[in-house]
């Protein structure tokens, strides 16, 4: 019985700890909310101005790697070729079957735009034969190019497939996103690509 009652009492005390750092551990998270959401708001909102992460004529992103690569007509080209208009950078593959969906939808939004804007697929770790016969039978007529090790998909420090990179005209990274686009999709981040190409 007294075996008992000394269990009971070190579990009792036990849970009476365990309740007391729980407690005290709310308290703290209630205390940083409340300092988060009381903070010095003695600035009206209308006059308040956002501190700018960048000085008024540096560009926002990065520039486009200089790492030369391989277009599928077998020359040798880099990104400073391509410098002039937006540019959207497709990393697409044979492989991957979202890739399959979104390039006949690349390949619209191409031929409604035409020389407004520059299209550039990369078969990403892929198979030239492979990648070549998809880029027929989906109809692709925009600029090919290999990414056969993925080293360029690196360098932009995309993980998803497919990815698509948007590319101001003067060769800076504005925007990327990892995932399928359909034309409606990949047509708005466009527009917002336009309008800071300027």
């Amino acid at each position: 019985m007294g075996a008992a009652r000394g269990g009971l009492s070190v579990w009792m005390s036990t849970s009476l700890r365990t309740v007391r750092i729980g407690a005290v551990a709310l308290l703290l998270v209630g205390a940083l909310v409340a300092l988060v959401l009381l903070r010095d708001d003695s600035e009206p909102a209308g006059d308040a101005v956002a501190p700018s992460l960048t000085e008024p004529n540096e560009p926002a992103g990065p520039p486009t790697p200089e790492i030369p690569f391989e277009l599928f007509d077998g020359t040798s080209a880099t990104f400073a070729d391509f410098r002039g208009t937006p540019l959207v950078v497709n990393f697409w593959a044979s492989w991957c079957p979202a890739c399959v969906v979104e390039l006949p939808e690349f390949q619209a939004v191409h031929e409604r735009l035409g020389d407004e804007v520059t299209f550039l697929g990369f078969a990403n770790a892929d198979d030239r034969e492979r990648a070549i016969a998809l880029a027929e039978d989906t109809g692709v007529t925009y600029t090919l190019a290999d990414d056969p090790n993925g080293e360029m998909f690196v360098e932009f420090g995309l993980f998803a497939m497919p990815s698509t990179v948007f590319v101001t005209a003067d060769g800076i990274v504005h925007d990327t996103f990892g995932g399928q686009l359909d034309a409606e999709a990949l047509s708005e981040r466009i527009d917002e690509l336009r309008a800071a190409s300027g």
